[in-house]
Parts: C-alpha cells; structure tokens; sequence
C-alpha cells in the first residue's frame, strides 16, 4: 500500500467534513420543494408563516470552542433561523459529560424540541419521548431523502418507524476508527510495508521503540499512544475480530465484545505491548490534550483515531515540526489468523438528531433540517455566509478561506450543521489542495474496506435492576475499565478475564444479554 501510494494516505479533518452529499457519484443536490397537505395547512408553521418558529437543540460541543451567549446573537446562527424561519436556542454541552448532563436535563424535566445523539435507542427511546418521523419526513423532509442513503436511515428506524435524522458517516465509509503512523518514521527505520499481522505490528512498534525514529538522540519514542479509559485502541482489539465496543453472536446469543474470547486476545496484545514500553505508560489517564500534545511533540509513531482526523494531524504536525517533514498515513488494520472481519465498528451515521414529543412544531424542525440539506445550505455549512465569507456566481464558488478561518465559526459549523454525506465538488473547494484531496480518498478507502458488523444496530434500551451494568453496550462500564486494566498493566493474569466475564453477569450482564438476544432473535436473525 505504501509503495503504490507514498505519503498519499491521508485524510481531512472532522473540521473540513461538513455538509457533503452522501450519493457515490458526487453530485450536489438542488433544492426541492413539496406542496403542503391539507394537513399541514392547519399545522403552526403555515397559520403562522410569518412568526419564527421557536426550536430548542441540545448539542455536543465536540470538545470545541463554540458561541456563547445567546444564540440568535451569534451570526451565523441567526443567518440560519432567518433562513428557515426559525428561533433557535441551540444548549451546547461538554462532549465528554454529554450523556450524564442529559440524563440530568431529563429527570429534571428538561426536555427540548431536538437532541444531538448517536443513535435513535437510547434514554430518550426507552422513556417513549421519541416523536415518529416517517410521514413528516415525506411530507416535509425531499431534500433530505434525496441526500442520505438507506443504510443511514435504517441505522434510526426502529419497528419501521424513523426515530432522527441521520449524519451519514463522511466518505460513506463504514468504520469509525482507523490506524494511523508517522510514515516518515518507517521510512527512517527500514520498514517500508505496512503491518499485516499483529506480529508485523509489534516489529514495526519495537523498530519505532528502539532505532530513534525521530532523531533525538534520545529514548524518548512512544511507539503506540491512546487516550483515558480505553479510547482510541478499536483497532488493536479489532485485530482480532472483536472490540469492546461491538457485539458478538455466538450459541444463540448476542454477546458485548468487552466479554468475548475475541477480546481476551486483544487484552493479551495489549499487555505484551504494555510490558515491552510499545504503548504509552500513561495510555490509562491521559486527556485529550495531553494525548494531542504528545503527538504534535513528535515523539509518537502510532495512534488511532476518526477516519476524518488524519488531515488534522498532518496539519498540526507540519506546522509543530516544520523541519522534520512529517507523513500522517493511514494503514490497515492487521488481521490475526483466522479472522474474518478486523478494524473497528462497522457505521454508517456520525450522529443523529432526535426530535422529541415535546417539539411545538416538528414540521419546522424538518423544513430547518431539509433546508440544511440544499444545494444552498450545504455551501452554507461549508463556507459560511454568502457574501461574506464565499460567494457564489453562476454556480462558480470563490471561497474566502482566511475570512472563515479568522471567523472562527468553520469547526463548529460542520461539526454542529453538518446533516449530509460526502461530496467531492464542494470538498476540493473547501480543501483547496489537490495533494490533500488525494488523500483523502484514499484514507477513506482503507476506512471503506474494513470493519466489524454492528449487531447492535435498531438495538432497544436495555435495562437491569443492577447499576454495575446499566446497559449492553461497553459505555465506559467501571468493571471492565478495572479488570481490563489490571491485565494489560500486569496486576492480574490474563486468565483473569475469565473470572470478570463471570462477574459481569452476576451482577445484571446475563439479564442483559437475555434482553439483547431475544430482541436478535426475533427481529434480526
């Protein structure tokens, strides 16, 4: 791969994915209309046309600075609500404490018209406070139907009934973790192959470790790094078919990939790396910025992340390390023997807003999503405000890229807005560089050809009367965290793992796993 493609396997930023068009031939998307029903001639958004409808969002701020204040005081926003005939009261929330502060909000009382989540079977499921999408989208949503694909919409249907609107995920890729190297560092070292084997891995981590890649003159290499309680290793357990953050079936039932023998492999893979210094010794405790830091320093080779990051990386790099001519690449993920499917959980959405029974006006909210979904509100989401920081004359973009940086409003607005698919016109003007563009693609194409099936996909809330196991799926649960790192650092045998997978069930994981599968087998087997 590296050989075909030198230094070409990069990929953009989450801060350049912005409102693309998901259909994989690349074309943008006109704006369609839809007459109204007699139905919605009696509906608040038509007796009242001239009113702004008042629209209440909870959003992530995706760890980024994003507007203060009130909403319709921010520009940007206000360009939006007058646009789509709207008054928005948009709640960003710290994306690390989104889901306790949401359950907060919640059994206080606080719901509001819309919900940026994840999927469409969570809380706000569980306590039937999801408003059915299905016949507003036909009637209301054209725009969006003609841009996000099947396999996103189906990832929010539940017993047939459309529960958010889906992000489709960027470049119809269909994981959402890759491995990524300092190419430059192979080259320094002698390997020019990608790994293929976790075998070929660890070599390559052990050259990294040992032969001074960065060129020092100091053992200071961190060969593999990660982030706080497990994030960012998808890849190294997906080696091995499994990751924590999947599931597994198995013997008539449907097992979290945090208790299947898959897992213990990659748990042994880790501690290996643990003991031979190939991983971080702070891959348990470091923050995001902590994490960051050490990789803009230049003293790590290896790290996981987004399939959108990699241009991100690249950037930064270039700009810390000036000298050294850094290479950001992704690679594939290494397959053990006899594994079938590796990398990371098979997605094909980013995020969903959930559209809440407490909505005043569910058919503005649609028409403000739909719109969104336009030719007109893609370039929007892309470039910002027309006139001010692109124009557009005669369908020929001239983007201010400069104006949009120093408006700090770009990262926000394609994390935030962002409601479409990938769309290679709009992206090559938003990127402006061919060389990365090239990338791009071809850092979605690894992202593209590898993944672990989501059973859990449409998968309803599951509750236990234990808290030890509040739920199905891995969701930072505190007794794996434990055990899992007590057998990496070496503090238990590996052979512990058995004895946490039948504590886990114990304590509410066998009610689980009996909820799981019995909605598996009846609907999806």
């Amino acid at each position: 791969m590296f050989k075909k493609h030198k230094g070409l396997l990069w990929v953009i930023s989450l801060t350049m994915v912005v409102a693309l068009s998901a259909c994989s031939s690349g074309k943008t998307n006109t704006p369609a209309t839809v007459a109204p029903s007699a139905d919605a001639a009696a509906s608040p958004s038509s007796t009242a046309a001239l009113e702004p409808v008042p629209i209440r969002i909870f959003t992530s701020d995706f760890s980024q600075p994003v507007p203060g204040g009130e909403s319709m005081s921010n520009p940007t926003l206000k360009y939006l609500a007058e646009k789509t005939n709207t008054k928005l009261d948009i709640v960003f929330l710290p994306h690390t404490q989104m889901d306790q502060q949401l359950s907060t909000k919640y059994a206080a009382g606080d719901i509001p018209d819309v919900v940026m989540g994840w999927n469409a079977s969570g809380e706000l499921f569980a306590n039937n406070q999801l408003l059915e999408l299905n016949e507003y989208i036909d009637q209301y949503g054209p725009n969006l139907k003609k841009v996000i694909p099947k396999a996103a919409w189906d990832a929010v249907t539940i017993d047939g009934k459309i529960l958010g609107i889906p992000e489709p995920a960027g470049g119809n890729v269909t994981e959402n973790s890759i491995f990524y190297v300092r190419k430059d560092w192979m080259d320094k070292v002698g390997i020019t192959e990608a790994p293929k084997t976790p075998d070929e891995l660890l070599a390559l981590l052990r050259a990294f470790r040992d032969q001074d890649p960065n060129g020092n003159g100091q053992k200071d290499e961190i060969a593999f790094s990660s982030r706080e309680n497990l994030a960012w290793v998808n890849n190294i357990f997906g080696m091995f078919g499994q990751t924590h953050m999947t599931a597994k079936y198995e013997n008539n039932e449907l097992l979290p990939g945090f208790i299947t023998s898959n897992n213990k492999q990659g748990l042994g893979f880790m501690r290996t790396m643990f003991e031979e210094k190939l991983i971080d010794s702070e891959f348990m405790t470091n923050k995001r910025n902590v994490w960051e830091q050490k990789i803009q320093q230049g003293i790590v080779g290896m790290w996981n992340h987004d399939p959108s990051l990699a241009w991100d990386w690249q950037d930064r790099l270039n700009k810390s390390l000036p000298n050294e001519k850094p290479d950001v690449v992704a690679f594939a993920t290494p397959r053990a023997p006899g594994v079938t499917d590796v990398g990371s959980l098979r997605t094909s959405t980013n995020k969903v807003y959930l559209i809440t029974k407490k909505a005043k006006d569910p058919a503005a909210v649609i028409k403000m999503f739909d719109w969104l979904a336009t030719q007109e509100g893609q370039e929007f989401v892309n470039f910002g405000i027309p006139g001010d920081t692109y124009t557009n004359d005669g369908g020929k973009i001239v983007y201010d890229k400069q104006k949009d940086a120093d408006a700090k409003t770009s990262t926000w607005r394609s994390l935030i807005l962002n409601i479409v698919g990938y769309n290679e016109e709009l992206l090559k003007i938003k990127l402006d560089n061919e060389q990365a563009f090239e990338k791009q693609k071809l850092a979605y194409e690894v992202a593209r050809n590898e993944s672990i099936p989501n059973l859990m996909a449409g998968l309803p809330a599951i509750k236990t009367n234990q808290p030890e196991v509040p739920n199905f799926g891995y969701n930072n649960l505190p007794i794996y965290l434990e055990a899992a790192t007590q057998i990496i650092m070496g503090e238990k045998p590996l052979d512990y793992f058995d004895e946490f997978v039948t504590q886990y069930k114990a304590l509410g994981g066998a009610e689980a796993i009996k909820q799981a599968s019995d909605w598996y087998n009846s609907t999806q087997k």
